[in-house]
């Protein structure tokens, strides 16, 4: 019987071409590269005008509330309503922040009326007679 003059091969011995050649830099995965893109691209388009689309709609809804809003106070012949502060927005410089009266928030519980007057507190809506 002969002997066999080659090793026999193993898991180690196997030959790849895995690390020769960049992936990225074959002609044909760039193109595929600049498709998908070119895709998404697109798709965040789209996505941006149906976006600004609904902006729209609901500033156009903002202002028919308060022209609604405004044409109901003059039926009721209301003389002012107060503007609370947008919640985002600083209450302004204040020489002690934790004591400011503004930040204090109410008390939980039944509104009491102010001295000598029937509304409670929570009503800021004056009403001419």
């Amino acid at each position: 019987m002969s002997k066999f003059t080659q090793p026999a091969r193993t898991v180690r011995d196997i030959k790849t071409l895995a690390g020769k050649a960049d992936d990225l830099l074959t002609p044909h995965k760039m193109y595929m590269r600049l498709f998908a893109l070119e895709t998404e691209r697109h798709r965040r388009q789209q996505e941006r005008a149906s976006a600004m689309l609904r902006v729209a709609s609901i500033d156009t809804r903002c202002a028919e509330i308060d022209q609604e809003k405004q044409e109901l106070l003059r039926i009721l012949g209301v003389e002012a309503v107060p503007v609370a502060a947008p919640a985002g927005e600083p209450l302004g410089p204040v020489a002690n922040p934790i004591a400011d009266p503004r930040r204090r928030r109410p008390r939980i519980g039944r509104p009491t009326a102010s001295a000598g007057s029937d509304t409670p507190i929570y009503e800021s809506v004056k009403i001419r007679y």
